[in-house]
């Protein structure tokens, strides 16, 4: 499940960067640095998806099981070890890439 959302991540992120440099910004190339903060906010976007697929009040039976998520993101995560073990609802929690 981790692959899949790393590689369309990738392919959209690669796209996207594309897109900008030939039609929005033409000549203008991004630096390494910019591309790693895209990286991490395109990461914490799909995590962030992730923790608001697990609220039934919302997606009722559409949801996501808690358990899924936690494991997909196990050992990513910036400072895992001082978030309690189920992390799903907590506030700030970033990938850590």
């Amino acid at each position: 499940r981790l692959f899949a959302i790393i590689v369309s991540a990738a392919w959209h992120l690669i796209w996207e960067l594309r897109v900008n440099r030939v039609i929005s910004s033409p000549g203008i190339v991004r630096m390494g640095e910019n591309i790693h903060d895209l990286w991490l906010k395109t990461m914490n976007a799909a995590l962030t998806r992730d923790q608001i697929l697990t609220n039934k009040t919302w997606f009722g039976p559409l949801l996501f099981k808690k358990q899924l998520v936690l494991n997909t993101w196990n050992g990513l995560l910036m400072d895992e070890d001082s978030l309690p073990d189920d992390w799903i609802h907590e506030k700030g929690v970033l990938v850590g890439i």
